[in-house]
């Protein structure tokens, strides 16, 4: 799997979190739904590390943000950048 590959993945797992709030849309859970989904739960270093650097990626291109609402404004709350684009027109 690539980096743009598990990006893309990532993201969608946190949009299907999203939907569900802030008690279940939480950087740990997504991370871990990722390491299961796409690696069979599996413990690998290398992995992990890459499904960070992927999730990171997201922060870094502002496809994700940090913060859920003004309540939870940070990690490990986030939410998906879109939502702010459509609210500004």
């Amino acid at each position: 799997m690539t980096l743009a590959e598990l990006e893309n993945a990532l993201l969608e797992i946190a949009r299907e979190y999203i939907k569900q709030g802030p008690g279940v849309a939480q950087e740990t859970v997504v991370l871990r739904e990722a390491m299961q989904r796409h690696f069979g739960g599996s413990e690998r270093l290398e992995h992990e590390q890459l499904v960070l650097t992927a999730w990171h990626e997201l922060f870094r291109t502002g496809k994700l943000s940090w913060g859920y609402d003004i309540s939870n404004p940070g990690s490990p709350f986030f939410h998906v950048a879109e939502h702010a684009e459509r609210a500004q027109h």
